[in-house]
């Protein structure tokens, strides 16, 4: 299908921008707002870490305008788009998995605990003292020739005179370091511990006292460093006792889970029809022209306690399937497809069970669910736009026949119509692959739907969407090799 291919780099845009257009949970101010819609410092700062974005102006700029346009196309395909079956199928999917999920968490593993007493010695053991520091490294290797490496240690000698003589650090390291991911924060690495830098660096950096900078350059295999201390600290038992006993539980829920699910498939009376699951693997071989009949779809393909999976209902889902899909499913054999049956027959089973069990998903997962919600609709909007673009008629595939007649020598125009309109609709394919095309259609279709819609920015928080932001990718980049 043409819109699969050619929203490829679109939707992995639309996606950085799910996260951020759904939340809206920060209450640090309203960096812009649309309509009811409020995007505040955090969902700005959520969505340029998504996104990759550098921290400059530019790119904060970039973010909200985009964040905007996002919004409102996504309540222009709320206006204009019907969901298909396809949709309705993947929406039941999203909010499945995250009952599930829900499930997971307050059922299964609500009995895991870690106890007291081991959370603690791990902290012991494993949590020591953090650095935090900035760098400024000018590339040098070992293969370099020796003028190469003296010519930047040179450098490296220099800058360091310049940061001792009361140069901005963080200045010179934008403007001078080879270190790209630091360079943009002024040579920030964030906090890391001991162990996750290279030993030159790290004993510089845990050797120099804090607000100072290392009295000689540091020489490692990536080059020479110049290494400025802005902080230390040592996380206390509080700041890290959520994760660590995420960490230390995992093995045991993970038993635990296994141990749920075994027990729930073995007392669940579950009876695969070998004989009827060839039949489908016959229809799937050999489709029929038309629809197939309503007994085939009635056969029974798997029984388990509470319910059934008919022949129709897998069928349905296969008619759904893209093309590549449908081809792999063609290659299964009757074991693989009865594993295929086994996994929806699970699924079904702890749905059940959550149902019973009263389970809700909470406000994080909720706010997922809307996201995912917002992102489908943009998606299958803006795909259908693409596919009336795509759209070839039929005197656009004469003009085309008429103007590169030499390459169709002795073939009417009927002979070769078809042929026609592939290339034409390949060429426009290729135009939609285009990032530049794709943003003109996202901001297209902004445009048409900002003209009803009430818009208000803030600038003067963009300041503090950078602060946060560097901040953040600071922490993000702590232990990141030097």
């Amino acid at each position: 299908m043409i819109v699969r291919q050619s929203l490829a780099t679109l939707k992995g845009s639309i996606a950085a921008l799910a996260l951020a257009v759904a939340c809206g949970s920060g209450n640090d101010g309203a960096v812009a707002t649309v309509d009811d819609k409020t995007f505040t410092v955090d969902d700005v700062v959520q969505y340029m870490q998504q996104a990759g974005y550098g921290a400059n102006r530019e790119a904060v700029e970039r973010a909200v305008d985009e964040l905007v346009k996002m919004h409102l196309v996504t309540q222009r395909a709320r206006e204009r788009y019907t969901l298909t079956a396809s949709d309705s199928l993947r929406l039941t999917e999203m909010r499945e998995t995250l009952m599930w999920n829900q499930f997971r968490e307050d059922v299964i593993h609500k009995n895991v605990t870690v106890d007291e007493k081991e959370l603690r010695n791990w902290y012991v053991e494993n949590v020591g003292e953090e650095v935090d520091a900035r760098h400024i490294l000018i590339r040098a290797q070992a293969s370099d020739p020796d003028s190469v490496r003296q010519a930047a240690k040179a450098k490296a000698e220099s800058l360091l005179e310049e940061v001792k003589g009361g140069a901005d650090f963080a200045s010179l390291a934008e403007e001078n370091s080879d270190d790209p991911g630091s360079a943009q924060r002024g040579g920030s690495l964030g906090y890391f511990s001991r162990g996750q830098m290279v030993g030159p660096f790290e004993e510089a950096a845990f050797g120099t006292p804090v607000g100072e900078i290392a009295s000689d350059i540091v020489e490692t295999q990536f080059g020479y460093h110049v290494i400025k201390v802005e902080d230390r600290r040592k996380q206390t038992f509080e700041e890290l006792r959520e994760e660590i006993e995420e960490q230390l539980a995992r093995p045991e829920r993970q038993e635990a889970e296994q141990a749920f699910l075994t027990g729930l498939m073995e007392t669940s009376s579950i009876e695969f029809y070998e004989t009827n699951i060839d039949r489908l693997l016959g229809l799937i071989e050999n489709p029929p022209p038309g629809d197939i009949e309503s007994a085939e779809r009635d056969l029974l393909l798997a029984t388990f306690t509470g319910g059934e999976i008919k022949l129709g209902d897998i069928w349905k889902l296969y008619e759904m399937l893209p093309e590549a899909n449908r081809r792999t499913i063609a290659t299964l054999d009757q074991a693989t497809m009865v594993q295929a049956l086994s996994s929806i027959v699970q699924r079904r089973l702890v749905l059940a069970r959550a149902s019973s069990e009263g389970t809700v998903l909470d406000s994080t997962r909720q706010g997922q669910l809307e996201e995912r919600v917002d992102l489908l609709w943009a998606q299958s909007y803006l795909g259908q736009l693409l596919e009336k673009q795509s759209e070839v008629d039929d005197a656009d595939v004469r003009q085309y026949f008429d103007e590169h007649r030499e390459f169709y020598r002795g073939q009417t125009f009927e002979d070769v119509r078809e042929q026609v309109r592939s290339v034409l609709i390949g060429q426009r394919r290729d135009e939609f692959r285009d990032p530049e095309y794709q943003r003109e259609l996202m901001t297209a279709v902004a445009d048409s739907q900002a003209e009803k819609a009430s818009l208000q920015t803030n600038e003067a928080l963009y300041e503090r969407v950078l602060a946060t932001l560097k901040e953040r990718l600071a922490e993000n980049d702590a232990g990141a090799s030097s």
